[in-house]
This record gives C-alpha cells, sequence and structure tokens, in this order.
C-alpha cells in the first residue's frame, strides 16, 4: 500500500486533511463537532503545534499546521486516533473511521498561506453548507472576520498580517478576499501532490531533505519529487572520483567491480529510472541484481568512511552539474 510522503522539520507549515472511511460522516451532531474541535486544541497544546486555519466538514476535516518542534506525524495521529476512539465508543462503531493515512502537503509560508487559509475557510460555501464563509460555525473563519474571542491554540496574526496593521481593516479585507471569486486554487500549483510554494521553495526541499532520502517504491510522491541526474553523469563523475573509466562500470557483468557497484548505488538513488531500467543500461542485468548491488553499498556505508566520502563528493560533483 502506499504511503505518504512526510517532510518535517522545525517551523514547516502544513495543509493536512483526511477524510472518513468510504467517504462517510466522521461527525454526527453538535457534540462530535464540538469533541472535534476540543481535541484539536489540546492536541496543539500537547505537541506545541500552531493551528492557523481549520474546517469541520461532515465526511472530512481541513488544518492548516505549523509544526515548531517537527511532529506533525505525532500530533496528528494523535488527533486522528483520540477522536476515532471517542467516536466509535459513542456511536458503538468498530473498525477504521478514517480513511487511510492523513495526507499533509508541505506548504511555503511566504507566498501559500493566505490562498490557503482561503482555500480551507471556502470549502463549506463550495459545498453549499453556507453562502458566506463566515457564517459556518464548524470553521476558524468567524474569528478572522468577525470581533470575536479566538481559542488560545488558534493563530489568526501570521495570516492577518498581509492585509492590514489594524485588526479591524484586516477582519475586512479578509472578508473581501474570500468573497473574490477570481482567486485561483493553491492547489493547481501544488508539486507532485507533496509541496505548495515558490520555485525556490521546492527545490530548497528537493536538495535539504530529498537528494540524499532512499527512494521507497511504496513512498510514489518521493520518487517524483527527487531531483533527477543523467545516468551518465553519475557514471562520468564515479570513475572520475575511483580512477577508473565509463567503459569499465559498463563493463558486462563478471568478477566483483567496486566502481560500477558505486554508479549502481547513485544510479539507483538519483536518476528516477526503475531497476529494470537501470539493469539495461548496465550490461542487461535484471532488476533485482541492481536492487542487490544497491543494499550490498547501503550497508557498506555503515561503517566504510572512506565509500561514505566517495559517494558524497559525486554526490556534490553531480548537483552543480
Amino acid at each position: 500500500m502506499a504511503r505518504p510522503l512526510r517532510i518535517e522539520y522545525p517551523g514547516a507549515f502544513y495543509h493536512v486533511f483526511n477524510r472518513g472511511q468510504r467517504q462517510e460522516p466522521i461527525v454526527q451532531d453538535v457534540r462530535d463537532r464540538q469533541r472535534f474541535v476540543s481535541d484539536l486544541g489540546r492536541m496543539a497544546e500537547l505537541f506545541g503545534a500552531i493551528v492557523h486555519s481549520y474546517c469541520l466538514m461532515t465526511n472530512h476535516y481541513h488544518l492548516m499546521l505549523e509544526t515548531p518542534a517537527a511532529n506533525l506525524s505525532r500530533a496528528v495521529q494523535w488527533l486522528n486516533v483520540t477522536y476515532a476512539t471517542y467516536h466509535n465508543r459513542r456511536h458503538q462503531c468498530v473498525g477504521h473511521l478514517f480513511q487511510g493515512r492523513f495526507k499533509a502537503i508541505l506548504v511555503d509560508a511566504d507566498t501559500c498561506l493566505e490562498p490557503l487559509s482561503r482555500y480551507i475557510h471556502l470549502n463549506p460555501v463550495r459545498t453549499g453548507l453556507a453562502s458566506y464563509a463566515w457564517d459556518f460555525q464548524w470553521s476558524s473563519c468567524r474569528c478572522f472576520v468577525q470581533p470575536v474571542k479566538a481559542p488560545p491554540w488558534l493563530e489568526l496574526n501570521r495570516v492577518l498580517a498581509g492585509f492590514g496593521r489594524s485588526r479591524e481593516v484586516a477582519q475586512q479585507r479578509y472578508a473581501a478576499y474570500l468573497m473574490d471569486g477570481d482567486m485561483p486554487d493553491p492547489f493547481d500549483e501544488a508539486v507532485a501532490g507533496s509541496l505548495m510554494g515558490s520555485q525556490t521553495f521546492v527545490q530548497w526541499v528537493k536538495s535539504t531533505f530529498l537528494s540524499k532520502r532512499q527512494t521507497d517504491d511504496e513512498i510514489p510522491d518521493l520518487k517524483k519529487l527527487k531531483t533527477t541526474v543523467p545516468i551518465d553523469t553519475i557514471i562520468h563523475e564515479v570513475a572520475d572520483r575511483l580512477r577508473s573509466s565509463p567503459e569499465q562500470i559498463l563493463a558486462p557483468r563478471g568478477k566483483q567491480n567496486h566502481t560500477r557497484d558505486v554508479a549502481i548505488y547513485l544510479s539507483r538513488e538519483l536518476t528516477g529510472l526503475s531497476c529494470r531500467e537501470l539493469g539495461a543500461h548496465f550490461g542487461g542485468i535484471s532488476g533485482a541484481a541492481i536492487n542487490m548491488r544497491h543494499k550490498a553499498v547501503l550497508r557498506r556505508l555503515r561503517d566504510d568512511r572512506r565509500l561514505a566520502r566517495d559517494i558524497k563528493y559525486v554526490r556534490r560533483r553531480v548537483a552543480q552539474t
């Protein structure tokens, strides 16, 4: 089963959402809604998470979260399990309440907070539950546009700061922002369903958090996002670093070839090609053989410092091409 990509670091912002199993309701009545919002507040307090916007629909929820402690998975899992336990006990249900793992899109705080907040607050309008976003009781929208007291775990200032210096002016402009029907959907710019932001932000995330992360067939978004490198570039740089030649690296299979194994390992990590495609490039060997050589180098990396230095050097060289 495919797993969602998780990129966690201190101060990261996310759009988090989850649906009911088979898109069935996750709240049955006002008491359930109150309990979910209460659990959301408890999650924020327990894990130090900051809620910048939220909306609780009938069969799903949306959150904009900031995680100063880089603990997104722990926090949201706690929320889901805590609320689901309450819901199933109260309604005498068994089985999963939510539809698999929650989805989290990493968000560029410099460019996406306002449009994401708008998207979250307009959910009831898009589905016909409210004529105006602030009429819907079970979202944070009222706190953004009306003089009502926000709960201590809801942060308004980060979003409203872009709409005016005084709270009154900012709230009026934010309300007008919600009414603007020409605003684009922020998810049109989402990259591989996992990143949302400027090209600079996306490249920073790729190079900082994904370039050295091992590929995983169970996380398809990771393969989509990892910066790909031409295989010929890798082979050339490996040959240069290890005082070999591309011809020796690509020679037909035979005795153990350390340089070839390093090239296979880096090609598996950086090209985005499948094991079968790499096998065809390395003399027609099987995808299983590629995977075996990759794992062999990975095991050696635990203890072989020289190998680690060589691979680090090649990674840095191909990143500059």
